[in-house]
């Protein structure tokens, strides 16, 4: 079990993990856990501890890998602020993952007020119960679990405010419902291919959203300190495209209908992922190489389920 925010169990309970002295203290209050596996706590960081990000993502994935061999599965309790971007990074650095690898978190650690479904439904004690289970099960993936089913972070859209459910998945397949029981939905055949660790993460990417009328010349100024562009945007023009295809880095055009410039080796577009899928899968692309037909090619290529087939 693997602590990196999110830890609060119930309003008014000030039972957080803050340093490792705080995991045993915080698992005692849950002896349902022990029945069901012997947990070892790995401490990531505190409840308060601004940490997040590439430098967040390198430590999960980095702690889940070294653990492989001796460990049946995996629960990262995280932050809910940035719990979706952390389960999909994970997922891109932990390529072939062979183990259950499940996001989960407390919703009491935002501070909001919360719905009676959400009250009811949501508990974090709950959640683990859940969780721990579905941890230990033939499930080679990285989930994300808020609620009584468990997604893949690829699909994972936000849910309606006050939903039991903080995300719903976006073709409404999931891969574990939880009812009576648990079961296992969609069915992943393991792999005997030997997991990967990949936690190089470039964090040097602006995102741009075009707009009628917008001034070409901050591209070049933008460009010169950063890695690669995430531009977004409906129909992008032929003199836009121009201007990018000067700047000579790697240019991810996300969801944009495209004209026949965006041909150019480092201009690269995609609509087969979700948005939090592909800023990450850039940042990670570009944590491999900064070669942009390298980029591209990364990008083009599915590694971990991260393709929609009918995104809505």
């Amino acid at each position: 079990m693997l602590f990196a925010g999110g830890t609060a169990l119930a309003d008014g309970d000030s039972t957080v993990v803050e340093k490792p002295a705080d995991m045993r203290v915080w698992l005692d209050k849950m002896p349902a856990l022990d029945i069901m596996a012997k947990i070892e706590p790995i401490f990531i960081c505190g409840e308060s501890e601004a940490l997040s990000g590439r430098e967040l993502w390198a430590k999960i994935s980095q702690a889940v890998y070294q653990h492989l061999p001796s460990a049946d599965g995996f629960i990262v309790i995280s932050s809910l602020n940035n719990i979706l971007y952390n389960a999909i990074a994970v997922a891109f650095a932990l390529p072939n993952i062979n183990k259950p690898v499940i996001f989960t978190g407390s919703l009491w650690s935002l501070g909001n007020e919360l719905t009676d479904i959400q009250k009811k439904g949501l508990g974090l004690k709950a959640d683990l119960v859940n969780v721990a289970q579905i941890a230990t099960m033939n499930l080679p993936a990285v989930g994300l679990m808020l609620g009584n089913r468990c997604l893949s972070p690829f699909k994972a859209r936000k849910g309606a405010a006050g939903a039991k459910d903080i995300f719903s998945s976006l073709d409404e397949k999931y891969l574990a419902n939880i009812d009576f029981g648990i079961s296992l939905v969609e069915k992943m055949a393991d792999k005997n291919v030997r997991p990967q660790l990949k936690s190089l993460f470039d964090n040097k990417v602006v995102s741009i959203r075009y707009y009628p009328g917008f001034d070409f010349s901050c591209l070049k100024d933008l460009a010169s300190s950063v890695s690669g562009l995430f531009i977004e945007g409906e129909t992008l023009p032929e003199d836009f495209f121009a201007q990018l295809k000067k700047i000579k880095k790697p240019v991810l055009c996300y969801n944009c209908l495209v004209s026949s410039q965006s041909g150019a080796e480092n201009i690269m577009a995609v609509s087969n992922m979700t948005r939090e899928t592909a800023l990450v899968k850039f940042m990670w692309a570009l944590g491999q190489s900064f070669d942009p037909p390298k980029v591209k090619e990364i990008i083009n290529t599915e590694y971990c389920g991260e393709f929609l087939a009918n995104q809505q």
